[in-house]
């Protein structure tokens, strides 16, 4: 077994402790962690660390009925463009909107990969992205929050660009985890997870929400859809 899958391993066990050590703390843990943190109530613990996550070998195993209900809005609106941020390998994008005038934006890593794969579509840099530059019908913010350290930056990011709706998601925590969870999330790419009222409140800070959904698939997403 090598050093890499030893680290993973080990990174996880870590995970999982303190994520059972809270558990049975209970309310105690409000007297470690006291204040309310991008809306994710007192008590909750994000985590420090994670590790990277490599989203280019993955196809629609997850998030699938976010995309789904992503076209569905962009249909209803009669738009013909959609910006994907965080679009990992871009696969439920080209399947869903192949058709549209589509542009993703990843990480450099990724970016040149998806550059590679699907010449005749539009990639861009996240580190070398202007997004007041950007304009679109529809914006893509699928399961990314969680892996962002601070959030507020990339919401912020999301605000400067121009567009008609925005659809985000990330996990429900109470779906994946039950009442009873006060982090850190087992997933060891997610800094954290909101619940449905906690992830509510917070994107409301920045945008008009019009709908939420509950996705009854395995990615137990929750679903924002919103207007600036």
């Amino acid at each position: 077994m090598n050093t890499r899958i030893i680290k993973h391993r080990l990174f996880i066990l870590g995970r999982l402790i303190l994520s059972r050590f809270y558990r049975l703390l209970g309310p105690l843990n409000i007297y470690l962690q006291s204040k309310e943190i991008f809306c994710i109530r007192a008590g909750y613990h994000s985590a420090h660390q994670v590790e990277p996550f490599d989203d280019r070998l993955n196809q629609d195993e997850w998030q699938r009925s976010v995309y789904e209900s992503a076209l569905s809005v962009l249909n209803e609106m009669k738009g013909r463009s959609v910006i994907d941020l965080g679009c990992g390998s871009a696969y439920k994008l080209m399947a869903l909107f192949g058709g549209f005038n589509t542009i993703g934006i990843e990480l450099a890593e990724t970016c040149n990969w998806l550059q590679e794969k699907y010449p005749d579509k539009k990639w861009l840099a996240f580190e070398q992205v202007e997004p007041s530059q950007l304009q679109t019908d529809l914006i893509i913010c699928s399961d990314v929050i969680e892996h962002v350290k601070n959030p507020d930056e990339l919401m912020d990011f999301l605000k400067k660009i121009k567009f008609n709706s925005l659809v985000i998601s990330t996990p429900e925590r109470t779906s994946v985890r039950g009442i009873k969870d006060f982090g850190p999330p087992e997933n060891p790419s997610h800094y954290r997870e909101w619940n449905r009222q906690e992830f509510k409140d917070y994107v409301s800070k920045w945008f008009n929400i019009r709908d939420q959904i509950i996705t009854s698939d395995k990615s137990a997403s929750q679903m924002l859809i919103c207007k600036l």
